[in-house]
Order: structure tokens, then C-alpha cells, then sequence
């Protein structure tokens, strides 16, 4: 695992110039804010907590309530509260899983699908756009070093500053 400090420094000693990471974090603040803004337009209305738990149920098809609070990091008895607001409105199903009746499963209902769709179109129209701006030539060179960007920060990849230390102790 190679985790990063706040300084732009791996383990692997290898630092970042400031102005490249300047330069990424100024790219992701405004990747992110057109991503939330067609998060916005869509008919249903959500709270951006609730899209994530719509994205995390998506994602893993099914999941227990465990599950789903350890995804969206939060305690189970949040995570309760929020399925009940997604199961009201319509795009949360409770269900006994099938392996052992005693838990619950939760998923998308086909109204949470089709919120999901929806989400997942305009958020795609946002990237189109951004990428109908460069050249084809940008767009290779983009998506290598996106994917290389994306194994770099995997889950449990990249330290907060102190971290590490922490997690030795």
C-alpha cells in the first residue's frame, strides 16, 4: 500500500510538485461541482446523502443494513433512518434475504432504477460535454492517466496527513 501525506510525499518517496497537485485538485473541484449540479436537475427529489445510498445500492445490487452503513460510512441506525426516507419515497425495497430469513436485504425498487438512470444519463452528458472539448489526443492521454489516478487512490490507498501513524499504533 502506498499511502500519501499531506505534502504531497508517498512512502515511496516520490513527491508531487505542488503545481501538479494544485492543477488536479483545481480539475476534481470542478469535475465535482458539474457532477452535483446534474445531480440537481433530476425530477425526484434526493438529498445528496440519499443519491450516494441509491449509487451504493445500485452498485452492489443487494446489501444489508450493515453493508450499506459501512459504504456510506455512517452508523446503522443513520443508515436505518435513511432507507426508511428512501423506502417512503418510493425507491428503497426490505426484503428477508433468502439465505436467512432473520435479515434484511435492501435494494433498488424499479422507481430507485429508474432514478439511478436518470442520474447516471445526465451525469454522462456532463462528461461528454467536457470531453467533446479536447482533443482526441487529450481524451487518450486523459484516460490513462485516470485509470493510473483511479488504482492509485483505491480504497485504502491514500492516507489523510497522520494517518499512518495511527494505524501503526
Amino acid at each position: 500500500m502506498t499511502a500519501v501525506t499531506g505534502q504531497g510525499q508517498s512512502e515511496q518517496g516520490a513527491a508531487a510538485p505542488p503545481d501538479v497537485i494544485a492543477a488536479i485538485e483545481h480539475a476534481l473541484s470542478t469535475a465535482a461541482l458539474a457532477w452535483n449540479r446534474a445531480d440537481q436537475g433530476l425530477e425526484e427529489h434526493v438529498s445528496p446523502v440519499q443519491l450516494r445510498a441509491v449509487e451504493a445500492l445500485a452498485r452492489h445490487g443487494e446489501v444489508n443494513l450493515r453493508g450499506l452503513a459501512a459504504e456510506l460510512d455512517v452508523i446503522p441506525s443513520s443508515a436505518s433512518r435513511l432507507c426508511d426516507r428512501l423506502e417512503a419515497a418510493g425507491l428503497l425495497i426490505r426484503e428477508n434475504a433468502r439465505a436467512d430469513r432473520r435479515e434484511i436485504v435492501l435494494r433498488l425498487s424499479p422507481r430507485g432504477e429508474e432514478l439511478y438512470a436518470a442520474l447516471t444519463r445526465r451525469r454522462r452528458a456532463v462528461v461528454a460535454h467536457a470531453l467533446s472539448r479536447m482533443s482526441p489526443g487529450s481524451r487518450a492521454r486523459l484516460l490513462d492517466s485516470l485509470q493510473e489516478f483511479g488504482r492509485a487512490v483505491a480504497p485504502g490507498e491514500v492516507a489523510e496527513p497522520g494517518e499512518r501513524q495511527r494505524r501503526r499504533a
